[in-house]
């Protein structure tokens, strides 16, 4: 028996681990279901967007990955560590960072402020040294915000650093919550409705912004959106939510062409989602029905 292998013989290679593998998660508030056998795989380095009606169970499935609730079944896995169970600030931790439906900042703080709440996992100073102003606390303190002023400008508005953020334009509040996100050093960034509010160059100007997250930093992102030009222009893979479970999943294209998905937007069969520049109204559609 020969020692090698005969020339042309393909090799069985085991598929890469997603970063992210959810299995089985199932959601209930009492009586009320809210989502069940969910099944989500997240490829590292992907952007990979959820979509589905309102009330589809999107930002439940969110809000249990990221421990903001519990799970009532299922597992949950980050780079093949269970994280299912485990309190909020121990997941972000473990490199799982996030945005919300609803802006949420500290309002009477500046911008950088804001940002420099989002690196407390990277400081290692005691009470003591801070009120001494040691050595180590002046050290980290400095880095800190220089991160933070990185960041600002790396979501494009340095110049917002000393502005409270209560009297920040909606579109620069949705920036600075991702760059509070970012400066926490995630694996996995999940934002949810990041466009909400935004207009077309707003959302142009976010899609760009996701793109270079995913390429500079190497985060992994996922995001819950329901503009359906930002999904179609950033995202690699596509899960349908419908009625608390995944309907399909699949590329642009293949969603795009899915009966199952216009009728669970639509509620009716209207044929396929036409890209914008062939014909917009089923698209147009869409966006009216789940804005």
């Amino acid at each position: 028996m020969p020692d090698v292998l005969p020339p042309n013989l393909p090799l069985a290679i085991p598929p890469r681990a997603p970063l992210l593998d959810v299995h089985g998660l199932k959601k209930a508030f009492g009586g009320m279901i809210a989502i069940q056998n969910v099944d989500l795989r997240i490829a590292e380095g992907s952007v990979h967007a959820i979509i589905g009606p309102n009330g589809a169970g999107k930002t439940t499935a969110f809000n249990c990955i990221t421990a903001f609730v519990q799970p009532t079944a299922g597992t949950i896995y980050l780079g093949g560590e269970r994280i299912d169970g485990l309190p909020a600030h121990v997941v972000a931790r473990h490199g799982v960072a996030r945005t919300y439906q609803n802006v949420r900042l500290f309002p009477n703080m500046t911008a950088l402020e804001n940002v420099l709440v989002g690196q407390h996992r990277r400081l290692h100073a005691t009470f003591w040294e801070a009120i001494l102003g040691s050595g180590r606390f002046r050290r980290e303190e400095a880095e800190a915000r220089a991160r933070a002023h990185h960041y600002l400008a790396f979501v494009g508005i340095p110049q917002r650093a000393g502005d409270l953020a209560r009297h920040m334009p909606y579109g620069d509040q949705r920036r600075l919550e991702i760059a509070r996100a970012l400066v926490a050093g995630p694996r996995i960034l999940m934002l949810d409705e990041p466009a909400a509010g935004m207009n077309p160059a707003e959302g142009r100007a976010l899609v760009e912004l996701i793109e270079r997250i995913r390429t500079e930093l190497g985060v992994t992102v996922v995001l819950i959106e329901h503009h359906m030009r930002v999904v179609m222009a950033v995202a690699e893979r596509i899960t349908v939510f419908n009625r608390g479970a995944i309907l399909t999943e699949g590329t642009p294209g293949e969603i795009q062409a899915d009966e199952r998905v216009i009728e669970a937007y639509l509620g009716r069969r209207s044929g396929q989602i036409a890209a914008p520049a062939a014909s917009p109204e089923p698209q147009r559609q869409m966006e009216a029905r789940i804005a």
